[in-house]
């Protein structure tokens, strides 16, 4: 077939690059392996000096005056911590893994008075039918050179979260990632939603049609302003949103963060098995 007609970017690379690949694989384990997102069925944020109550999650979650993760609980609640029931108030160590009613198990990950609280089921995969990710073919023109921006110290950037009903938070964006598609420059919000995760929360042309209208993610590494760093649109994913609405109230895109063009390099869509009968 002459193909000579067809853009280049919509003909598929003859060759898949095995680092690719392997962060396909890597991917899919996130979201499938032991301890994948699909099998969330609960997360929440404790942060300050408030008593926090993750939804679907006995017991009472706080920061101690020391700074750590506490929770308290009776022993009805069933929760345990490395092992050891709680009755009362108990310590829940950075790494920790804890145990809930129902066969549910968890683990808390954090430091300096920010943690996150996970819960899984590990049948909720089953559950769900998720049997893979639908993606654009891998391309070659989708991979551009980039550079972080310095941005304002502490600057924080109102996004609206995906909650319900929708909330707005005034998120860290601690750089800008400039990158030129096609003789164009844009310039990006990066926001730090968690510590420690740079994210590129972009929309583009194909929203509403070939990908979800909430737009897309890319995760990018911890580097200075000023560092140079691959921009990899085959490697855009999809949000955690599409995997447990009501448990992952993902960022929306920034304002300015909208490519006017059409990204067909990606993920595109989650497949479902039917599970009903």
């Amino acid at each position: 077939m002459n193909t000579d007609h067809v853009p280049a970017r919509q003909r598929a690379a003859n060759h898949v690059p095995a680092a690719y690949q392997a962060w396909r694989e890597a991917r899919w384990e996130e979201i499938a392996g032991p301890h994948g997102k699909g099998k969330v069925v609960a997360n929440g944020r404790v942060s300050g000096r408030d008593t926090h109550v993750i939804p679907g999650v006995p017991g009472q979650w706080r920061i101690s005056a020391a700074g750590t993760l506490t929770v308290s609980a009776a022993a009805a609640d069933g929760v345990t911590v490395n092992g050891e029931a709680v009755r009362g108030t108990a310590e829940v160590p950075s790494g920790g893994t804890l145990e809930f009613p129902g066969g549910r198990v968890g683990f808390a990950g954090g430091a300096d008075g920010f943690y996150g609280v996970v819960v899984m089921d590990h049948g909720a995969l089953a559950r769900s039918g998720l049997s893979g990710i639908d993606t654009y073919p891998y391309h070659p023109d989708w991979v551009f050179a980039g550079e972080y921006r310095a941005a304002p110290e502490g600057r924080r950037i109102e996004v609206d979260r995906l909650t319900t009903p929708r909330s707005t938070e005034a998120i860290l964006a601690p750089v800008d990632l400039a990158v030129t598609i096609d003789g164009a420059g844009y310039v990006l919000s990066v926001l730090e939603d968690m510590p420690g995760q740079r994210l590129v929360v972009f929309t583009d042309e194909t929203n509403g049609t070939g990908t979800p209208d909430i737009g897309r993610w890319l995760v990018l590494p911890l580097l200075e302003p000023g560092s140079t760093l691959t921009v990899d649109f085959n490697r855009a994913t999809l949000s955690h949103h599409h995997l447990a609405p009501a448990v992952f109230t993902c960022p929306l895109s920034p304002p300015g963060n909208h490519l006017p063009l059409r990204v067909e390099a990606g993920e595109r869509a989650l497949v479902r098995k039917d599970v009903s009968r």
